[in-house]
């Protein structure tokens, strides 16, 4: 009975052991960058994807498509049409007048306090159309007051991109919307832990009934498939799940940390001969 209580001990050490090694490799691997590799299944398990499969895949992919990845999308980030909005600041220049040039912050309220003609609405406006409505107010004063404005903080609009990304959290948009593609840029891009092949796009409901839309965030990265590449809105959430094996070593973890922490600090005592 003993000798069978002490076989379970040493097999449970072993596993333990085994699988905090592992899940210390897969976090190695995940610091250096995504790579690209099969998911499949609804359960979250993966395919590893053979080697000369994922060489090729990358293989395809030339100078110029590479750097068309990381340009911005047709309109996700041209601020002549970013409408702005509280918490947003903006860069006030009138020629000839520095007295009223400045940066201004967008209250809760929509609005900046501007001097010598109060309060003005700037909320819902392009940064052209803030130059106008600020030039409006300001020719009661000045004679054809020459107005620009520039956007020095993009605070109002935000997406999420959370689960197994290198940088979870939100994504300042510098336009009314963002593609998939460059929210997962500027996030970091998908871990080795992560299910890409069976991502989600969620956009929050007040109901209760959130719509979720599933991305093939594999395709679109490393297929070049454009298909994927959905526009996200203002408060929208892409998450990328953790696959089978991430969860499983996430759950046991806290169970074995400790003991391979006791494993790692044994120390073996000799006995002299004679004694």
């Amino acid at each position: 009975m003993m000798k069978r209580t002490l076989y379970l001990l040493i097999g449970t050490v072993f596993m333990a052991i085994v699988l905090t090694a592992a899940e210390s490799h897969a976090q190695n691997f995940a610091g250096t960058g995504p790579i690209p590799r099969d998911n499949a299944g609804d359960s979250g398990q993966e395919s590893p994807a053979p080697a000369g499969d994922a060489a090729e895949a990358q293989g395809e992919l030339t100078d110029e498509e590479l750097i068309a990845m990381t340009r911005p999308a047709p309109g996700g980030e041209d601020s002549s049409t970013y409408t702005l909005g509280p918490t947003d600041v903006i860069e006030i220049t009138v020629m000839r007048h520095p007295e009223v040039s400045g940066q201004y912050f967008i209250n809760n309220e929509g609005k900046i306090q501007y001097e010598f003609v109060g309060d003005v609405v700037i909320s819902g406006l392009t940064k052209d159309g803030a130059a106008e409505a600020i030039s409006k107010r300001l020719s009661e004063y000045i004679i054809n007051p020459e107005v620009t404005v520039k956007i020095s903080g993009y605070n109002s609009k935000v997406v999420y991109v959370v689960g197994e990304v290198n940088n979870p959290g939100k994504i300042f948009m510098r336009g009314d919307t963002i593609t998939i593609r460059e929210a997962l840029l500027q996030a970091g891009l998908p871990m080795l832990t992560g299910v890409t092949k069976k991502s989600r796009l969620i956009t929050p409901s007040e109901t209760g009934h959130a719509p979720k839309k599933e991305v093939n965030v594999y395709a679109l990265l490393y297929e070049g498939d454009l298909r994927e590449n959905f526009t996200m809105q203002p408060g929208d959430v892409l998450y990328i799940p953790p696959t089978f094996l991430t969860k499983a070593i996430r759950a046991i973890q806290p169970v074995a940390s400790p003991v391979g922490t006791a494993a790692g600090t044994a120390r073996t005592v000799i006995t002299p001969i004679g004694f």
